[in-house]
């Protein structure tokens, strides 16, 4: 074989690799500057380490530079960490092959301490090179959740409606069942309601409702549900609390709203029923017992506590 031809292949090997070269650098310069472009976090990774990302993550991040991020890392799980459905922290998460592609996730910016809901894409470029984009869609998220938010609330006094109430008492039944939890229903309502609209209005009405509401909720310890019923009635879900403790809590507030300072009327008071979880409970039988409780007080004169009979 001559020089000449061996010369010819080792020029060809030599501009093939040049070419090789320049399109890679062509492609990564296209690729870099396609990433700059975009107003959402685009992060260029090998699964875990981040290789590149574009003005708006280094801009989130402050930093001008990869070396200038947060914790002087390189990995996208020290810088964004996933909250599960729970609200409990995912310790690692595999950023390419466990996310699927448009899959909603809510991670926490650490160096912000702000929890932002992202969207994340996966997109393959290679067998080593990854790009993950993250648009943030907190403000979709929030608004949605503003909007269940507010189809839980009672619309005059914005302590939870019946119907979140009812979702909550299945979900104690059925920690009751499974877990052996205690917990018990307070049902009571206000005593000659329809004496004050008749007499001072409907307007001061609705003001009694609220800062009866607002009054109940802040004597409630954390992790109690307090519910409007319907009209002038109101329910509590005591969590692990057994019948006494109930009892106690209810005159408790028997006795502080009888002596709360109320607007246009001289007293206001209120008649309790009170019942705990039994085995075997069911939502309607349990408020019914609570129910014939409150008709006890009622008919024993109002302004009292009376405790479910099983």
């Amino acid at each position: 074989m001559s020089h000449g031809y061996i010369g010819c292949i080792v020029l060809f090997i030599l501009l093939a690799i040049a070419f090789w070269i320049y399109r890679k650098k062509s492609f990564d310069r296209h690729l870099r500057q396609f990433i700059d472009l975009s107003s959402d976090i685009v992060v260029l990774t090998d699964r875990t380490k981040i290789l590149a990302m574009n003005q708006t993550g280094l801009n989130l991040f402050q930093a001008q530079t990869l070396q200038e991020l947060p914790y002087k890392t390189r990995y996208l799980s020290k810088l964004f960490k996933e909250i599960d459905s729970e609200e409990r922290y995912v310790d690692s998460i595999d950023w390419v092959t466990r996310i699927k592609r448009n899959q909603h996730i809510k991670v926490t910016i650490q160096f912000q301490h702000l929890v932002q809901t992202m969207q994340m894409q996966v997109n393959k470029i290679n067998e080593e090179r990854y790009l993950v984009t993250f648009h943030n869609i907190s403000k979709v998220v929030a608004e949605k959740e503003a909007v269940a938010e507010d189809a839980e609330r009672d619309e005059l006094t914005r302590i939870y409606n019946r119907k979140k109430f009812n979702s909550t008492l299945a979900y104690a039944i059925r920690n009751a069942e499974i877990y052996g939890t205690n917990f018990s229903i307070i049902l009571f309502d206000i005593d000659h309601f329809k004496q004050i609209n008749d007499t001072h209005g409907h307007d001061v009405g609705d003001k009694i409702l609220i800062q009866l509401s607002a009054l109940v909720k802040n004597l409630l310890k954390e992790g109690d549900i307090l519910a409007r019923w319907g009209g002038e009635e109101f329910v509590i879900l005591s969590s692990a609390t057994k019948l006494n403790d109930a009892y106690e809590l209810a005159d408790r507030l028997r006795r502080e709203i009888a002596h709360f300072p109320f607007p246009f009327i001289k007293t206001l008071t209120c008649s309790f029923g009170v019942t705990q979880y039994e085995k075997e409970d069911t939502k309607e039988s349990i408020v019914k017992r609570a129910d014939n409780a409150l008709y006890v007080s009622k008919e024993n004169g109002r302004n009292r506590v009376s405790i479910a009979s099983v």
